[in-house]
């Protein structure tokens, strides 16, 4: 009889357990499909270049309006090498400064080149050439899913290496916003970025895109990080092709062949600055600076300081860019 018990008692524990996990894989399926779709995948019905609900919830139409630099401009088209069709921008500078100073101004989450039209102007008035590259799944390149910067470095490195082709004695900035900065800092990583590119601009990156995630259940839902980032991660893999862990720029300012100024405003509450102080201690570049801009909030250092913001740039780019 005890036998029998103790047969029956570990029956009911193991079906329980069994239930459990089915509910917890099957609850953690549909959350995690529902947050890649919600947050990765970009076009409605009505507008295929729609951006992710995530980014129009926050950003809706009415309020996506930048005025395109009044400059000399035409279309540039790449395709990339899983196939996809991607748009960029090439900007002329007024003055006649040759074709030797250019930088790829690269848009964060959600958004378009037109995001990227604020410094873009600045650079202009500087004397550099200008690329505004539409992101993988922005704007008008195709694409159906954001990869946190993953492929998008990729790409950047083949606007790179277009711009190297054209223009053989180029000297290359690559200047990033948020994803954007993750985009630049990871193909500075990459081994053919060709030695054109001269120095990387990262504001207001993140160390990993899983890390950034974990910050934002913390801080926004005040829920754990486990199971649900594993999870979301495993979908993330089964339905956009890729890992979050893939994501990762802490890794790449490690081997970046470039040297990197880091910049990030101390009122950012969606990637805090300690990852941009992180990522400044591990960063082996051959050379580095911080610039934390006092009360911008995320993405708008620039705006929020334009004069100090710039002037950095200017002095720590310089001794490359001869």
């Amino acid at each position: 009889m005890h036998k029998m018990f103790l047969s029956c008692l570990l029956t009911a524990v193991l079906t329980a357990a069994a239930v459990a996990a089915a509910f917890v894989v099957g609850t953690g399926y549909f959350v995690g499909n529902y947050a890649v779709h919600f947050g990765l995948e970009r076009g409605t019905v009505e507008n295929p270049q729609e951006p992710p609900r995530a980014f129009a919830l926050l950003m809706p139409p009415e309020a996506r309006h930048y005025d395109k630099p009044d400059f000399t401009n035409e279309e540039w088209t790449l395709t990339s090498r899983d196939k996809l069709i991607l748009k960029a921008t090439h900007f002329y500078p007024d003055e006649d400064s040759g074709a030797d100073k250019w930088v790829i101004v690269v848009h964060g989450y959600g958004g378009t080149q037109e995001n990227s039209y604020y410094i873009a102007t600045h650079y202009l008035k500087m004397g550099y050439h200008v690329l505004t590259p539409d992101l993988r799944a922005a704007g008008k390149s195709e694409g159906r899913y954001l990869t946190m910067g993953y492929r998008e470095s990729v790409d950047i490195v083949d606007w790179a290496r277009r711009i190297a082709l054209y223009y053989p004695q180029a000297k290359i900035i690559l200047h990033g916003v948020s994803m954007g900065a993750a985009t630049v800092m990871m193909a500075c990583d990459e081994e053919d970025l060709p030695k054109n590119v001269a120095v990387c601009v990262e504001e207001s990156g993140y160390t990993s895109a899983f890390d950034l995630l974990v910050h934002q259940i913390h801080e926004s839902l005040g829920l754990p990080a486990f199971p649900a980032m594993n999870l979301l991660d495993w979908r993330c893999q089964q339905v956009a092709g890729f890992s979050l862990n893939q994501a990762v720029p802490e890794v790449a300012v490690m081997h970046s062949k470039v040297p990197i100024l880091f910049i990030h405003g101390t009122k950012d509450a969606l990637v805090p600055p300690a990852m941009a102080e992180q990522l400044y201690r591990d960063a082996k570049a051959p050379d580095k600076s911080l610039l934390l801009i006092h009360d911008a909030v995320h993405g708008v250092a620039c705006q929020k300081d334009e004069k100090l913001y710039f002037k950095t740039v200017q002095e720590f780019a310089a001794p490359y860019m001869q």
